[in-house]
Formats: structure tokens, C-alpha cells, sequence
């Protein structure tokens, strides 16, 4: 009996091992098909898929496989099924596509061609229909036709399915075009309708403007007004509008109500915390005083300024909340500064991030915040400033981590910087009213490297070759400047040239080069020694050739030594909105130094830029110039004296023809020049400002001439655009001259276009 029992019990435990051996093995998926897809292909189905061929089969898996095949929106119905094979499983997932966009009709679309309307839909031809997204399309063209002057254009749509394809019949009624002929304000007090109309961007009819009404425009000048009379003190304000049309709905009235409410007033401001900086110094930074009117922005402003004051003296820690307490029934604020302050912080290490070419040294050798030091406002702007100045980056930010590093006193500097291009061959034609047309071929790179093979960037130094060729002038170049020369702060360059220039009773051809060695001193100021050799020949002069030029008639060497100082505190070199630029040069030449002629000459350039808007700038320039032969020369030869007129000095007159002639009537340069040049500039668009101008200013003869009774300045006003383009900036101007000679004309256009970037 016990034998019977021990062997029932051994057959029950084999028979259980080997059916749990055969559960726990794993299924593996060896086939994966696709069945009933017409439009999706295989591929893009099984790309969704979890379950794949010599993968563990997992019902897990093959669930959410089916959900995500539902999530793509392209099908009816997904199912699956699971055959077991020799070596595994093979699963089918079974499709239902849904229908296929046949076709679009459109019906009373008349105003409007019908490939614009459906290049506004997302909806296609020969792919799978969406129902929504066919909604989405009625909604956009409903405003397209909105835009169009269409506003009570209705638009509703139609399908019909066979044969698992869709047709979609979209029907418009158009109506009439609708366009703005009245727009009120209702309820404004405080502003007059005139200043609330240059506020918002909806127009009635008009010379200027289509009338035409924009839903989405209405809804952002709703917002523009709320935000006119926050500005103003109006912080219960409230606007709404509405929509009317004349009988025939051919003409729309828009209506803003306007309920302004109460002018709110700073009744006291009460600051606290500020143990380091006496009450009125914080004071000076903010302009919430007491009946003073309150705005957000001044909030937003005050709590700025206190944290920049605190900043830019080290206490980069310290915090600025504002309390306000509102009495609605007197329309008065109680404004309460608290100020949580910190400890003098030291900068610890300065992180750079976001140079991929340029070396951390370059960048690094351009701070004025130094590891140990002081956080101190001030330099971090000028660091921003010399960086930008670089021309290597578009954007410059410093970051100040929230923690301090082991030593509680001392905080990371991180500098993140996003570079720009600053190689770029170029080539092209053009034409300036100075030298007619004009071809050139340019190879520039600001941040050049000579001993970084093969890129050749990142090192800081500046390398340009330049040819240009023209019906009046033929130009080659060779530069290449070192900002830092053996590692030290000292400037170092060459100049290799050929210029020649064919004048209207003589051609000019000048060959040779500088080198020149400058240094900073100071934040703003700089010097530079220049070294000039050059060859000039004059030849082919005409008969009617004035005696100064024939004077100079062959060749003749100059060899000169010029001294620059420089003081430039422009807040950006390559377009500047505010600062200073002041340069004088004095230049000897003569036989020291191996030339033919004697001279010196004495030139001074001064700017100022002042930044009347965000979008507006006003520059101011003086330029005047002295030069006077010595020693043998006995003057001053006429390709090294100073001529005025056209593009680059007092527009409005012809190229060079303000000054001195010659017995024939030929320019022949003075040797005492001044010209004043004002002009104010406005940005239209990123890349394009208009600019209005004045100039004034002559050239005499010599010194003698120079005197208060007999100035004869020459003035002329003016119109113009600046426009930024990927082969250079174009200049176009047109100056009306104020003192013309008889038979001579008083406008003038002036194009040009430079190559610089």
C-alpha cells in the first residue's frame, strides 16, 4: 500500500515539474505581419510597435501596442491575434484604415483662388481623412477671409463617403466685403480720442489704410488700452467693445466703453531693512514718492533699480520685495520696500560656456571682473560691452550662482556667450555714386588663428583680402591685425595695398604699406604708432589739368610716422546708440624718414550718439583737418590734402566739389577742412532704419582764408535709408544742397554700399 501511494506521489510531482517547466519557458515572437493596410505602409506601422521579431512575447506589450496604433488617428479598428509556431509565435495585427480624402470641392468661392484657400488646410488629398482637423480648417479660413475684409463670410462643410473615400464639399457665402468706417471711444475722460487712436492698430477706411477688420488686432488693442491706462494710474480699468454694421452690413462701427475708474496715488513709501545704505540714497533710484501716480511698471522699476544698486556694490545676495496696501474709496497706496541684505561678495571662479570656436583666453582677456575680486555692476557691463564689441557673438549674458561656493563670501561668475559668423567669403556688384559700378571679391575673418590648423579661427586676430575692381577704381588689399601680441595687451598690424583711382583729369595709382602698433591705456582710451610707406604716381592728366595737379605729375614717395589717440566709450562699435568717440591723429612725413615730400598734417574726429528712444538715435559729428608742407616741399601736394562733397562728407554736392578748383575749374583739395554732420536715425525693421540728416562745413585753401566774416560754409539737408544685407550695409541717401552754384543741381542722390561685417 505504501508503495502504491509513493508512486502516485512521484507521478503527481513529475507531472506538475514538467507542466511548470513548460509555463515558464519563454515565448518568443518570431513573425511580425500586417494585414488590411492600403495608404500606411508596413514600415510606419511596425516603427509604433513594442512587439518585434526575437523579442519576449509580452500580452503586456502587445495591449499597448493596439492603444498606439489607435493614437495615431489613422485607423477604424486594430486587433490582433497570436499563432503559436514551431520556433515561437507569430503575431497579426489586423487594420481598418480609415477613409482616404478623395477630394475637396469648394462651392460659391469667388473672391479668393482657390489653390490659397487650400494651401491654408491642413486637411490633403490622398491622405487619411481627419475630422478635426477639417474643423480646424473651416475655422482658419473663416479668419483668412476675415483678413481679406470678408467678416461675415459664412463657411460650413459637407462629406460623402464611398468606397472607404471621403469628399469634402466646403461651402462659402462670402457676402460682402465689410471694411471699418467709424471707430468711437466711449467714456474716456482723462485721454482725448486722438491720443487713444494712436494706440491701436485698427484703422477705418482711409488714403493710408485698407479698413479692413482683424479679429485677433481688436482683441490685442483691447489690451493695448488696459495697459495705456494702467500706465497711467488707471488700475480699475476696464474696456470692452462692440461691433455694428449699417443696414446693408457693408459698413462696420466699432465702439470702445471705456470705464477708466479712479487714478490711483502713492500716499507714503516706507523702506525697510536697509541697515548698509541710508534711506536717500535708495530713494534716488526710484520715482515712487509720495502723490506721486502708481503704476505697476514703477513697482517693477523700483524693485530693479534697489537690487542693481545693491549689485553693483558687491551685495549681489541681497533681495527686494514691495507690500502694497490699495484703498480703492481714496484711491490712495501705501507702498512698503522691504530689503533683506547680504554680505559683500567675492567673485570665486568665472565659468565660460558656449564657445565652440573662440578660445576661453580670448573672451577671458576681455573681462573686467577678475577671480577674488568684488562683484561690482559697472565692470560686468563693460566686460558685456567689450565682448559685444568683439564682433565674435550676438549674445552675452552673466549668471551668479545662488549658492556660494565652500567659502560663504564668494560666488561662481558664469559668462554664456552664443557666437556668430565671423569668417564670411563674399563677392558681388554694385554700384555707389562715387566710384560707378563696382565689383569685389572679399575674404574676411575677425576671429583669425594662425596656428590653429585647419580651421584658422578662434585666436582673435583679424585677417581680410580684398579685391575690387571698377569703371573708376581698381583696389587689392592685404590686412592681418594681432589684438594681443606675445599674450601682452598690445596691438600689432600690417596693411600690404594697391589702389588706383582714375579722377576726371587724372589717374591716381598708390602702392605700399603700413604697420602699425597700438596699446590701451585706461578703460576708454587707446594710442596707436603707424608706419606708412607708399608710392604715389600720377599720370594720363588732361589738358585741361589745373597747375597744382600737374605739379605732381610722375611719382613721388611718402614716408610718414602717425600718432593716434583715441578715446571710445560707445556702448556697441558696430552700431552704436549712446557714448563717445574721439580720435585726434597727427601725421609727419618728409625726407627723416626717406620720402620726397615734407608735411604734417593734423586731423580730429569727434561723435557723439544720443539715444532718444529704443528705436531712435541721434549722432553728432565734428571733423576738421590741418596740413601744411615744411623744410623743401613748398606745398602741400593735392593727394594729401582734404576735399569734402558727396557721400561721406556734405551730401547733396557733387563728389569732392566742395572746396578749392583749380584754374580750370577742377577740385585741387584745401588744407584746412570742417565739417559737422547731425543725423537722426529710426529703426523700421531689424535690418532697415531711416535716417534724416544735416550737414555743414568747407574746406579753404590755407589758414588765411579761415575767418568768422568769411566763412562761405556750405549746408544741405537731407533724407535717407541704412539697410543690412548679407553682403554688406547699403546706403542711400538723398541730400538738398542749400548753397548751390548757378546752373549746378540742388538734389542729389548718393548711393553706396561697403563690405564690412
Amino acid at each position: 500500500m505504501l508503495k502504491r501511494i509513493s508512486l502516485i506521489i512521484t507521478v503527481i510531482f513529475f507531472v506538475a515539474g514538467s507542466l511548470f517547466a513548460q509555463g515558464s519557458a519563454k515565448r518568443i515572437v518570431r513573425k511580425v505581419e500586417v494585414l488590411n493596410n492600403k495608404v500606411v505602409s508596413v514600415q510606419t506601422i511596425l516603427s509604433k510597435l513594442q512587439t518585434r521579431p526575437d523579442r519576449e512575447y509580452s500580452t503586456v506589450a502587445l495591449s499597448d501596442d493596439i492603444k498606439r496604433l489607435y493614437a495615431t488617428g489613422l485607423f477604424d479598428d486594430v486587433s490582433a491575434e497570436v499563432a503559436d509556431i514551431e520556433t515561437g509565435v507569430k503575431v497579426i495585427f489586423k487594420v481598418k484604415e480609415k477613409p482616404i480624402l478623395d477630394e475637396i470641392v469648394f462651392t460659391g468661392q469667388k473672391k479668393i483662388k482657390k489653390s490659397r484657400l487650400l494651401s491654408k488646410m491642413k486637411v490633403k488629398k490622398n491622405e487619411i481623412f481627419d475630422q478635426f482637423k477639417l474643423k480646424e480648417d473651416v475655422e482658419t479660413l473663416k479668419k483668412f477671409y476675415a483678413e481679406k475684409g470678408f467678416s461675415l463670410v459664412v463657411i460650413d462643410y459637407v462629406t460623402e463617403e464611398k468606397d472607404n473615400k471621403i469628399r469634402v464639399t466646403i461651402k462659402i457665402e462670402e457676402k460682402q466685403r465689410v471694411r471699418i468706417r467709424k471707430i468711437t471711444f466711449i467714456g474716456n475722460k482723462e485721454y482725448k480720442e486722438k491720443r487713444l487712436l494712436k494706440l491701436i492698430k485698427t484703422r477705418k477706411k482711409g488714403f493710408l489704410s485698407s479698413g479692413l477688420f482683424k479679429e485677433d488686432v481688436l482683441e490685442d488693442d483691447l489690451e493695448r488700452i488696459v495697459a495705456f491706462y494702467h500706465q497711467g494710474g488707471f488700475i480699475d480699468a476696464k474696456v470692452s467693445s462692440e461691433v455694428d454694421y449699417n443696414q446693408k452690413k457693408t459698413k462696420m462701427f466699432i465702439a470702445f466703453n471705456i470705464d477708466e475708474g479712479k487714478r490711483y496715488k502713492i500716499r507714503q513709501v516706507a523702506i525697510k531693512g536697509n541697515k548698509i545704505f541710508k534711506k536717500e540714497e535708495l530713494e534716488q533710484t526710484f520715482e515712487l514718492t509720495k502723490d506721486a501716480t502708481y503704476t505697476e511698471e514703477k513697482i517693477r522699476l523700483a524693485i530693479s533699480n534697489i537690487q542693481s544698486y545693491y549689485f553693483d556694490r558687491g551685495y549681489i545676495a541681497a533681495t527686494v520685495k514691495v507690500d502694497t496696501v490699495v484703498e480703492p474709496e481714496t484711491a490712495a497706496v501705501d507702498v512698503g520696500i522691504n530689503i533683506a541684505e547680504s554680505g559683500i561678495a567675492y567673485v570665486d571662479k568665472i565659468n565660460i560656456e558656449g564657445n565652440t570656436r573662440s578660445k576661453e583666453v580670448v573672451i577671458r582677456r576681455e573681462m573686467r571682473l577678475y577671480p577674488g575680486d568684488r562683484y561690482n555692476g559697472e565692470k560686468l557691463k563693460r566686460s558685456r560691452q567689450r565682448l559685444y564689441n568683439l564682433g565674435y557673438f550676438q549674445e552675452v549674458t552673466f549668471d551668479t550662482a545662488e549658492k556660494p561656493t565652500t567659502l560663504p563670501d564668494k560666488y561662481d561668475l558664469d559668462v554664456f556667450v552664443k557666437e556668430t559668423k565671423t569668417g564670411e567669403f563674399s563677392f558681388g556688384a554694385g554700384y555707389s555714386s562715387i566710384d560707378d559700378f563696382i565689383g569685389f571679391v572679399d575674404l574676411t575673418q575677425r576671429n583669425f588663428d594662425l596656428f590653429n590648423f585647419p580651421t584658422f579661427t578662434g585666436g582673435g586676430q583679424r585677417l581680410r583680402i580684398r579685391t575690387e575692381l571698377g569703371s573708376k577704381r581698381k583696389d587689392y588689399e592685404l590686412s592681418f591685425v594681432e589684438p594681443w601680441f606675445l599674450g601682452y595687451p598690445v596691438e600689432v598690424g600690417f596693411n600690404i595695398y594697391q589702389r588706383t583711382r582714375d579722377w576726371d583729369k587724372y589717374d591716381e595709382k598708390r602702392t605700399g604699406f603700413n604697420t602699425f602698433v597700438g596699446k590701451e591705456f585706461g578703460e576708454y582710451w587707446s594710442g596707436k604708432l603707424t608706419y606708412r610707406y607708399e608710392g604715389i604716381r600720377l599720370s594720363d592728366l588732361t589738358d585741361d589739368a589745373s597747375r597744382e595737379i600737374r605739379a605732381e605729375e610722375g611719382k613721388n614717395n611718402i614716408r610718414s610716422l602717425t600718432t593716434d589717440i583715441t578715446h571710445d566709450s560707445r556702448d556697441n562699435v558696430y552700431n552704436p546708440t549712446k557714448g563717445l568717440y574721439n580720435r585726434l591723429s597727427c601725421e609727419v612725413a618728409g625726407s627723416i624718414f626717406g620720402g620726397d615730400k615734407d608735411f604734417v598734417k593734423y586731423y580730429t574726429q569727434n561723435s557723439k550718439y544720443f539715444p532718444l528712444s529704443e528705436k531712435a538715435v541721434l549722432e553728432l559729428e565734428a571733423r576738421a583737418g590741418l596740413v601744411e608742407a615744411f623744410s623743401t616741399t613748398q606745398d602741400v601736394p593735392v593727394y594729401e590734402r582734404f576735399y569734402a562733397g558727396g557721400a561721406n562728407t556734405i551730401r547733396g554736392y557733387k563728389e569732392r566739389r566742395v572746396g578749392p578748383e583749380g584754374e580750370y575749374g577742377d577740385p585741387i583739395g584745401g588744407r584746412l577742412m570742417f565739417i559737422f554732420n547731425a543725423e537722426y536715425t529710426y529703426q523700421l525693421a531689424k535690418t532697415l532704419k531711416w535716417a534724416f540728416f544735416y550737414d555743414i562745413g568747407n574746406v579753404w585753401a590755407n589758414r588765411s582764408q579761415f575767418g568768422l566774416d568769411d566763412l562761405k560754409l556750405k549746408a544741405a539737408v537731407g533724407t535717407g535709408i541704412r539697410l543690412k544685407t548679407p553682403l554688406g550695409p547699403i546706403k542711400l541717401d538723398y541730400g538738398r544742397a542749400l548753397h548751390v552754384k548757378p546752373g549746378d543741381k540742388r538734389g542729389r542722390f548718393h548711393f553706396s554700399m561697403s563690405h564690412e561685417f
